[in-house]
């Protein structure tokens, strides 16, 4: 019998990426939320007790990308203006320790869903974060 061989790959690392909203680069120390699914029903044939039909259903619900970087001076930063559809397409890119692109991920059809500032508080010695949510229609991941 043969055997099935894949390719060996290294795993790509996760902390390497960078952001880019159209022609402006944007750093986030966190990025969540990129995911693909689809709601199924399960449909009972009758008279057949053995099996079910599963079909896939209308996507029901909204993907959030949620991101996350640290306040600096100056001017807001652009994703504070929540509810305003952004032009154009968010493109994450994800690199190696190099810098080499190695994943590329294209976000269309956003618009800014929240904004917040994380906690302060006078025990800690954190940084300031700004957190925003963007709701976008569809995911590309491009090799």
């Amino acid at each position: 019998m043969e055997q099935l061989s894949l390719p060996i790959m290294d795993p790509i690392p996760g902390y390497r990426f960078i952001v880019f909203l159209g022609n402006i680069i944007m750093g986030f120390q966190k990025v969540s939320g990129i995911s693909r699914e689809v709601e199924t029903e399960a449909y009972h044939e009758g008279g057949l007790n053995t099996s079910v039909h599963i079909f896939p259903k209308y996507c029901s619900s909204e993907r959030i990308l949620r991101m996350e970087k640290g306040v600096c001076k100056g001017l807001e930063h652009p994703f504070s203006l929540t509810g305003v559809r952004l032009e154009g397409p968010l493109n994450l890119i994800v690199m190696d320790n190099q810098g080499i692109p190695l994943k590329s991920y294209l976000f269309t059809g956003l618009i800014l869903k929240s904004w917040e500032v994380g906690e302060l508080s006078a025990e800690q010695n954190s940084i300031l974060t700004n957190s925003f949510a963007v709701s976008y229609e569809t995911v590309a991941a491009i090799p």
